[in-house]
Formats: structure tokens, C-alpha cells, sequence
């Protein structure tokens, strides 16, 4: 379970991008990204942004939905995370509806009110000068035109554990993020880039049977190797998480990661 070579978490290359192909396609991130993209509610012919596209899940799913005359431009700062979206833009034959550009989330480099929708999932925690973020998200949208933003509290990651002070300790976001409660202030940021909010909910990612494979089980490493390199011990992080994977696989397995998504209008 544990990887001591395995990259930081904020530094996104093909080896985090191996990692982000299989917690991305677990059933709760499924149901998540079908859920924000109903949010979204892209429509055919329309031009839209995946602020922070990665590996190019959402962004796809978004050129589906606005169809052949409709484009979605992805957006990634890493090079090897937009060659993996230009490979799944290929593999399901999208490469007409798709453009990719690396560039930071703070200078997009597009043209002002040109885009239908912006969206940005799990991006903006990273992000230092977030207020700069929204404010060029709110530039290059149409008037009329949409924000959707899905980020996390990383307050609210839970593990079924009788050692809470340790799980907190190892799931404590700010050694992984700029901004590890983000959700807590995105009414107030949209806003003062000059967005109305108009909508805001909140998806559990619960988990309550144990799959190696699952989002849960994938984020135990990513949590402990963050944590060790921040001076958490690391036998007794290894013995955390091999206690959380043995009570898992007797039938005690809960995990929970609660996303917030958010909708402002500009």
C-alpha cells in the first residue's frame, strides 16, 4: 500500500497521473463527475473551460455533452497531465471537439467572454493566488455565462479508525494544499469577482465495503506518504493505515470525503 518513491502530491507527472487514472474511475468519482456535470448542464454547440483538466476525465465527458459543434478547452499547468488527456481525447475520438493548452489557472490565456462555461474540480486548492483564479475564470467567461467549481473540506475526510488524532494528523490538508478548506470561502470569492452565486450542494464519496481499488483505499498512501515527509512518524503511520486495510478486509471498512460543488452566473 505504501510507497516511499511515489510523488508529492502537488506535483502532478505521469506517475501521479498512473495514480489519478485509477482513483478517477472509481464508481464514487463517477457518480461525482455525473453529478457536476449535471450542474454544468452543457449544451450542444456551446464552448466551454476545464480549469485544472488533468488527465482529461471531465473535459471528455464535457465535449460529449456539447457535441460535434461545440469545443471544451482543458487547461493544465503539467505537461504530462495534458499528454494524458490528449491520449484519452484520441482513444475516444474527440481530438475535433477538444483543445488543450498548458498554462496556469491565474493566466489562462484566452480571450475575454469567449467561453460558455468554466469549470474547475479539485484545482483551486492548489492554487496560491486563488483570488486571482476566479477572477480570471470570471474574465473569460460570457455574460450569462456559467461558473461550476467542486473542491473539497479536507476537514471532513474520514476513515473508520479507533485513532482519530492520528487520521487527522495524516489527513491534515494544509501539508498537501494552499488551501485545504477552500469550500468555506468560494460564495465570498465568486462573488467579489463580480459573479452571483446561484447554487451550492454538498457529495459524500462514502465508501462502506473495502476495494483495493476504490478512491478510499487509493487515498491512504497519498495521505501517508504527505504525512511522513511533513514529520509524522512513519511506523506509526504505517501501522494506521495497515490497521484501516485489516478492518476493511474483516467487513469494517468506512471511508468518507465530503466535496462541496458551487454554481455562480456571471
Amino acid at each position: 500500500m505504501v510507497d516511499d518513491d511515489a510523488p508529492p502530491p502537488h506535483v502532478f507527472n505521469a506517475a501521479m497521473g498512473a495514480r489519478l487514472e485509477v482513483l478517477y474511475a472509481s464508481p464514487q468519482v463517477v457518480a461525482q463527475r455525473r453529478r457536476f456535470r449535471e450542474l454544468v448542464a452543457a449544451r450542444p454547440g456551446e464552448r466551454g473551460v476545464d480549469i485544472g483538466c488533468g488527465v482529461g476525465h471531465l473535459t471528455c465527458e464535457l465535449a460529449n455533452e456539447v457535441g460535434p459543434g461545440g469545443r471544451v478547452t482543458g487547461v493544465d499547468a503539467s505537461a504530462d497531465m495534458l499528454a494524458g488527456a490528449a491520449q484519452r481525447a484520441r482513444t475516444q475520438g474527440l481530438e475535433d471537439r477538444i483543445d488543450l493548452r498548458q498554462a496556469d489557472a491565474t493566466a489562462l490565456g484566452l480571450p475575454d467572454a469567449s467561453a460558455d462555461f468554466v469549470v474547475t474540480a479539485q484545482t483551486w486548492s492548489y492554487v496560491s493566488d486563488v483570488i486571482a483564479a476566479v477572477a480570471e475564470a470570471a474574465r473569460v467567461l460570457r455574460p450569462g455565462g456559467r461558473l461550476a467549481v467542486l473542491e473539497t473540506d479536507w476537514d471532513l475526510c474520514v476513515y473508520g479508525s479507533p485513532d482519530t488524532s492520528l487520521m487527522r494528523r495524516i489527513f491534515d490538508g494544509r501539508w498537501r494544499f494552499e488551501h485545504s478548506h477552500l469550500p468555506r470561502e468560494l460564495n465570498r470569492l465568486c462573488r467579489d469577482a463580480g459573479l452571483t452565486p446561484t447554487h451550492a450542494e454538498g457529495f459524500a464519496l462514502l465508501e462502506t465495503s473495502y476495494d483495493p481499488h476504490s478512491f478510499g483505499a487509493g487515498m491512504l498512501a497519498i495521505g501517508r506518504n504527505a504525512a511522513v515527509r511533513h514529520g509524522v512518524d512513519r511506523a506509526a503511520a504505517d501501522a494506521w493505515v495497515d490497521d484501516v486495510i485489516e478492518r476493511g478486509r474483516r467487513g469494517d471498512w468506512y471511508f468518507c470525503l465530503n466535496r462541496f460543488m458551487f454554481v455562480a452566473t456571471k
